[in-house]
């Protein structure tokens, strides 16, 4: 009976953590095809221009990693001020806020509404960090690699779903995912608040600074060892967030993909993602022996795909190039991610990983930024390039060591 009730308690605690981390994956892929189809839709196309439409666009893609980069430090701050289920339900309130944003200014038709709601849910965004977190630490030590078999599991969900759900609820009508995203940010929200997190306490004062994400970045020039991966892993983000933003402009302008399907290519992207964290990953790992090996065939095979995408193949073939770079882009995700990690000895491990989370904001800013010169430059060039930098993070990759197999919970 107690061990019952134990899993009942264990069950209670955990279910909106999960929820937190399926958010935090769910709501980015959510709003990819949700975006793209917006700017194509009547009520932007006969209001701007096609300079300001991609202009636009870009300050739409750009907003959220912008917030995203000051909100990670943000929210690390408020985590140990006021603990992690404190800061967890600030974050499902501020998201709620940022898709209520949304949500309102396609109902009145007030672009900037939504640009201030996409700066709004940036800033909320890094919830899955906290919650993965607090899974783990409350999960019992024999319990812990279940646990983190857990968390893959839902951020693989969240991975596939969120897409598909943009797309498909997007066709038809821009207003339901956002509606059905702030529906699930109340409902982790109430649940969080019933939640008890053992040992969720305040650890320091509250001491907020616009400064700390700069200072973290610069902390790297006094780490020299972890640079080769930083850098590789930025390289390999850019280049691939770059592939993701353009894949979708050039499936829908191309190809003539609607908002559905731009959700339902995004989703077999999703798959291509969690066939091989599933199983790709453990196989290659096998067959070549070290992460080393690992991340450079997963370089060099999503760089080289990458750069295909930009030659004129089929629908079919781009599909099929989607699941095939996304698979091998987790070889060199998993890897990079381990040796970034492996790089720091514990107690500078969340720092570390830290950086990569900026890098990862600065590339998805970047790549919003970049669809500003869609009316001087084809997309065919951007898919191109996003091969090219992935292809040149071979060079700081290089200087890796073979490394141990990467820890369940790097």
């Amino acid at each position: 009976m107690d061990q019952v009730a134990s899993r009942s308690i264990s069950l209670r605690t955990r279910a909106p953590l999960f929820l937190a981390v399926f958010i935090d994956i769910f709501s980015f892929g959510l709003m990819y095809p949700l975006i793209v189809g917006l700017f194509e839709s009547a009520w932007i196309t006969t209001t701007y221009s096609p300079n300001a439409r991609d202009t636009l666009l870009s300050l739409a893609f750009s907003l959220f990693p912008i917030g995203m980069f000051f909100g990670s430090s943000l929210l690390g701050d408020l985590s140990d001020a006021l603990g992690r289920r404190r800061t967890l339900m600030i974050c499902m309130g501020g998201l709620a806020a940022g898709y209520g944003l949304m949500w309102a200014a396609l109902e009145i038709s007030h672009l900037w509404l939504f640009f201030a709601g996409r700066l709004l849910s940036g800033l909320m965004a890094g919830t899955a960090p906290i919650a993965q977190a607090s899974v783990i630490d409350n999960a019992p030590a024999d319990q812990r690699s279940a646990a983190m078999a857990q968390i893959i599991l839902v951020n693989t969900l969240g991975m596939v779903a969120g897409p598909a759900v943009g797309g498909l609820l997007g066709h038809w009508d821009f207003r339901l995912p956002l509606a059905l995203a702030l529906m699930l940010c109340v409902v982790t929200l109430v649940m969080l608040r019933s939640a008890d997190f053992a040992g969720d306490g305040a650890k320091r004062a509250l001491s907020l600074d616009w400064k700390q994400p700069f200072r973290l970045v610069a902390r790297i020039g006094q780490r020299p060892e972890v640079v080769p991966p930083v850098l590789a892993f930025f390289l390999f983000q850019l280049g691939f967030l770059i592939y993701y933003t353009f894949i979708l402009i050039e499936m829908q302008r191309s190809y003539g993909f609607s908002v559905a399907q731009l959700g339902l290519f995004s989703m077999a992207m999703g798959i291509g993602c969690a066939i091989s964290s599933a199983w790709g990953y453990a196989l290659v790992r096998k067959w070549l022996g070290n992460d080393r090996a690992v991340t450079l065939t997963g370089l060099a095979l999503c760089g080289l795909l990458t750069a295909a995408s930009a030659l004129p193949v089929p629908a079919w073939g781009q599909v099929v190039l989607a699941m095939l770079i996304t698979m091998s882009n987790i070889l060199a995700f998993i890897t990079l991610l381990a040796a970034i990690s492996g790089a720091v000895d514990e107690t500078e491990r969340g720092w570390a990983l830290g950086i990569g989370n900026a890098g990862v904001a600065l590339s998805v800013f970047i790549a919003g930024l970049l669809t500003s010169l869609l009316l001087v430059l084809p997309v065919d060039a951007f898919l191109g390039l996003g091969g090219l930098i992935i292809l040149t993070a071979l060079l700081p990759a290089l200087r890796l060591t073979t490394g141990a197999r990467p820890s369940t919970e790097a």
